[in-house]
């Protein structure tokens, strides 16, 4: 019995610990699965925080890392991450805040320049608007500004075209040069004042002198009088060319003007024809979806369609570009708006070729610049011979004077003369005739001269004297036939660029009233196609309205309808710049002008 006791009990202790050490061992290997896991995300999060590092994310690089230290509180080299990590968030965010500094004053910096750049664009557009009229009765500038006529762009462009600033100060030039040229032919002098000391003999002395000195060009073969022509001439022809910068700027302002028109009355016909297209693409387009309409009806519209947005596209583009070249003739800022009267009515004038020829000739500057520059040659001619006559001057001076001893040393020298008294200031001139002759490229020079002058420190008595002196310089004077030559050569040269210019305004004349002609046929043409298509479309429409013929139909006339506006709109552009060619070619803005 003790021993069945006995026997039950070890079998029971054998099953407990069989039970019990198996358990244990279980629970062993789960805590190191766990701790294994915990090692792993910590090494996870140090690796990604690295990467955050390396590609300049500190803040999230340093959220890592704290992460990776709570599942290892004592990890040194995990802190030393996150100590760095701050560091680097440190200098980010000074460099951050430097950066915040610099970019607010640089916004502050661009805020004031466009400031001023308002600021000067109103000045100027203020001024620009007092220059055409447009500033009324202290109102704001937004409700008087007005559509610029042709006139205001031309009154414009001349105030701020650099060409004819320069023009202008040329005239002033030439003014001044003509005054020099009359201020030559009148006596010169000078005012003269001297005051001097000094020692003879040890002894101090004192001078004063005063004087008027001149010369009187009596002869000189007539150069004096020729070069004051040629300066007149040179002033009528600096005149002239400021007439021919004008003349060619209003040209070059009315063509881009025109064209401009042109262009907006393009736009505008486009615009409208877009509109209408559109209208009838989304109705074919609900009657294809619907299954009323054809599908090759449907593409067919939807091709003119795109045709229509392209032909828009493309206006709005000419537009643009003809303001643009406007805004460059009128010399105005480009960013400026610019609004024009678009008006292109054209009444027929009636010209006479012959006439415009005529009138060009009369008229023309530059042939008027060429024939006076002819008249500047033959004064240059003149010139170069009358340097071959003699030349004859009047030369004279007459002042006062004294030169004497110093009172102070008279009185420490007691032994001193009567001739030693203080002098008074005593008359000095002198009087003269000077001639020069060139001679075979030499010149001779003859000269009389009396003069008399008073008494000096080293003298008791003034000097008088009569003074005859001949001069022969031999070859000084070669350039006297090459400058005869080269004047004559000169004169050639404006002969031969005078019948040039003839010959080139004859060309510019007679085709400018040649293409005249052609711009009223294409006008009388264009009108005629557009009346036309205009009745073309008007039929088409009512027999769309009774499904006679296809909504294609329609939009294809429509398009041929702008088509031929343009070409109207064009003709009439033709025609008004033709014609400003031929005032152009005449040389007066308004010769001829529309009935």
């Amino acid at each position: 019995m003790r021993h069945k006791f006995s026997s039950g009990v070890l079998l029971l202790f054998l099953f407990a610990f069989l039970s019990v050490v198996p358990a244990k061992n279980l629970f062993s290997q789960e805590q190191v699965s766990e701790e294994a896991g915990r090692v792993k995300t910590r090494e996870g999060l140090i690796r990604s925080g690295k990467l955050y590092y390396d590609s300049g994310k500190y803040e999230a690089a340093v959220q890592q890392w704290e992460e990776a230290l709570l599942t290892a509180p004592g990890d040194k080299k995990i802190k030393k991450y996150i100590v760095n990590g701050r560091k680097k968030m440190a200098e980010q965010a000074r460099r951050e805040a430097v950066r915040q500094r610099k970019e607010a004053e640089k916004q502050k910096r661009e805020a004031e320049r466009k400031k001023r750049e308002e600021e000067r664009r109103k000045k100027k557009e203020k001024s620009f608007n007092k220059e055409v009229g447009l500033i009324n009765m202290g109102l704001p500038q937004q409700s008087v500004l007005q559509k610029f006529s042709l006139d205001d762009c031309i009154k414009i462009a001349m105030a701020n075209n650099i060409q004819m600033q320069v023009a202008q100060k040329s005239v002033k030039l030439g003014e001044m040069r003509l005054f020099e040229a009359r201020r030559n032919m009148l006596p010169s002098a000078t005012i003269n004042f001297e005051v001097g000391d000094g020692r003879v003999n040890a002894r101090r002395y004192i001078s004063r002198k005063q004087s008027i000195e001149g010369q009187q060009p009596i002869f000189h073969g007539g150069e004096l009088y020729f070069g004051v022509k040629q300066a007149e001439i040179n002033l009528e022809v600096i005149r002239k060319d400021y007439d021919r910068i004008k003349n060619d700027l209003v040209l070059q302002i009315k063509k881009a003007f025109y064209s401009l028109a042109k262009s907006k009355e393009n736009l505008k016909a486009q615009r409208e024809l877009a509109d209408e297209v559109e209208k009838i693409f989304g109705s074919v387009t609900k009657q294809f979806e619907g299954g009323v309409a054809a599908k090759l009806e449907y593409l067919n519209v939807t091709s003119q369609a795109s045709q229509v947005r392209y032909q828009l596209a493309s206006a709005e583009g000419d537009v643009g570009i003809a303001e643009l070249i406007l805004k460059q003739a009128m010399n105005l800022d480009t960013k400026e708006g610019l609004e024009i009267e678009s008006k292109l009515e054209f009444k027929k004038v009636n010209i006479d070729s012959s006439e415009a020829l005529r009138a060009a000739f009369m008229n023309r500057p530059e042939i008027k610049i060429n024939s006076l520059m002819i008249d500047y040659y033959r004064r240059g001619i003149d010139i170069a011979k009358a340097k071959g006559w003699p030349k004859i001057d009047l030369l004279g001076m007459w002042g006062l004077m004294k030169d004497e001893y110093a009172s102070l040393d008279q009185d420490h020298n007691p032994a001193s003369g009567p001739d030693n008294d203080n002098r008074s200031m005593s008359p000095q001139w002198y009087a003269g005739i000077k001639t020069s002759m060139p001679f075979w490229g030499s010149t001779v020079e003859v000269s009389r001269t009396k003069e008399h002058w008073p008494p000096v420190v080293s003298t008791y008595h003034g000097t008088e004297s009569d003074t005859t002196s001949f001069k022969f310089k031999f070859l000084d004077k070669l350039d006297y036939y090459s400058d005869r030559q080269l004047a004559e050569i000169d004169l050639d040269k404006q002969r031969q660029e005078l019948n040039k210019i003839k010959q080139d305004i004859t060309l510019e004349v007679m085709e400018s009233c040649f293409t005249y002609e052609k711009a009223l046929i294409q006008f009388g043409t264009a009108s005629n196609k557009l009346k036309y298509q205009q009745t073309d479309v008007d039929v088409l429409r009512v027999k769309r309205s009774m499904d006679e013929v296809p909504d294609s139909s329609v939009v294809e006339s429509m398009i041929k309808l702008a088509q031929e506006k343009f070409g109207y709109v064009q003709a009439l552009s033709d025609c008004h710049t033709s014609l400003a060619s031929i005032n152009k070619a005449i040389g007066v803005e308004d010769y001829f002008k529309e009935q």
